[in-house]
């Protein structure tokens, strides 16, 4: 897998959660890949492993990654200045038929690839709806940024409980006014989009990825696939699947 060595155009901090910037000139990314990225100043291998992260914007020349501060990984890409080291673009992301209108439905940082996909179903000229969960947990910084980044999104705060009126699941109401629904949250909430949709879904699972190139398997995530249940690399096939044929959301990692 190429590491290509790209220079930092900008960043941004809002709480625990960050943005970078980086010029792109390589192959084309689609809404739902991700990246591996570590950053070129670690004068270590500490941490030893890049991070995946879900392309959150891509205009055709600068990429924008968005991200939650956990870690030393992503504490040192959240202040890197000098450059970053990435392999991309990785994965399969969200599949279109040219059916709309189509929902985007996301949570917490795990909104982070529908930023793209918006815009690319706006180029495509594909009626869409966006609903965002805005978690208690989350900075009032955040909160701002999510607001201007999306615009012309609903934003529901939320406590984070399945059972409260405020989900983002009670805003979409009756499902069947939609063609399709493309949900990236939390587990519990790609759960529930699995239970109760009544139309085609597709989820962007968050796994925990070592290589990103298919060869460890530490990715693997199990779905039924033709009447049989088998494992597949979220790295190679995935990390977006149909809802129908994801085994267990709760059993992917956030």
């Amino acid at each position: 897998m190429k590491l290509h060595e790209v220079k930092v155009l900008g960043r941004e901090r809002f709480g625990d959660h960050a943005l970078l910037r980086y010029r792109w000139s390589g192959v084309a990314h689609e809404p739902g890949q991700f990246v591996m990225v570590r950053a070129l100043s670690s004068p270590t291998l500490d941490p030893f492993l890049s991070r995946p992260l879900f392309v959150h914007d891509y205009d055709g020349e600068v990429v924008s990654l968005l991200f939650e501060v956990r870690g030393r990984g992503t504490a040192r890409l959240a202040r890197e200045d000098a450059g970053l080291l990435v392999s991309t673009p990785l994965g399969r992301g969200f599949v279109f038929d040219g059916k709309e209108p189509v929902a985007l439905v996301g949570g917490g940082v795990w909104v982070s690839p529908l930023k793209f996909l918006s815009r690319a179903l706006n180029t495509s000229g594909i009626a869409h709806d966006i609903y965002l969960e805005v978690p208690a947990t989350a900075s009032t910084a955040y909160a701002d940024w999510l607001s201007k980044s999306y615009p012309h999104a609903v934003l529901i705060p939320t406590d984070g409980s399945l059972n409260s009126p405020k989900t983002v699941l009670s805003h979409l109401g009756d499902f069947s006014r939609y063609a399709a629904i493309c949900a990236s949250g939390p587990s519990e909430m790609l759960a529930r989009v699995k239970e109760v949709s009544t139309v085609p879904a597709q989820l962007a699972l968050r796994e925990r990825m070592a290589c990103a190139n298919g060869s460890c398997y530490g990715c693997a995530v199990p779905l039924w696939r033709e009447g049989a249940r088998i494992y597949t690399r979220a790295c190679i096939e995935g990390p977006v699947f149909g809802a129908e044929e994801v085994v267990d959301v709760q059993k992917s990692g956030d």
